[in-house]
């Protein structure tokens, strides 16, 4: 699987007991999407590794216990640190008049009938997430909050915003 066709689903981020559990940190606003996962990809030296699991917990806020097939307590502490990934054939659908965070990743943002930049990347705070728009000369960051999404067209992957005056300038 090449890094190219999947999506960042989070990291390993520890250990978990003394018997190679391991603390799946899901990088979404949305973590119950991926709480029925069979398996990940890690990535290990520069490519993407495919793990399957033998065990889970529930899922606990953003955070998923996990257990590897074939993966001992010794070799489970190597693993601590490394980047989650999915195919992107398992992200989430958009809804036409819903965003999830991350899913809005490319599409191209409008405002007032301009394209301002894309969408590449989708900071998440406690109070409200970021929408991180880029074009060839500027970088943005515009609250991802309902009363500036006027609408969205999944089919050409376009975002419109109604954004005010000036917020563009900070």
């Amino acid at each position: 699987m090449q890094k190219e066709q999947c999506f960042s689903l989070g990291k390993i981020t520890k250990l978990h007991g003394y018997k190679g559990g391991l603390i799946l940190h899901i990088d979404s606003s949305t973590p119950q999407f991926f709480k029925d996962l069979e398996s990940v990809f890690l990535e290990i030296n520069q490519e993407l590794v495919p793990f399957f699991f033998a065990q889970k917990g529930k899922l606990n806020g953003k955070k998923l216990l996990v257990y590897f097939e074939d993966i001992s307590p010794e070799q489970a502490s190597a693993l601590v640190g490394r980047d989650a990934y999915l195919p992107q054939s398992m992200f989430p659908e958009v809804e036409d008049d819903l965003y999830y965070d991350k899913a809005i990743i490319g599409y191209d943002v409008v405002v007032k009938g301009d394209s301002i930049g894309k969408i590449v990347d989708v900071v998440e705070n406690t109070s409200q997430n970021l929408f991180v728009v880029s074009s060839e000369s500027s970088e943005h960051l515009i609250p991802a909050v309902d009363p500036f999404i006027s609408s969205l067209d999944k089919a050409k992957k376009i975002i419109y915003l109604e954004l005010p005056e000036g917020l563009l300038d900070l």
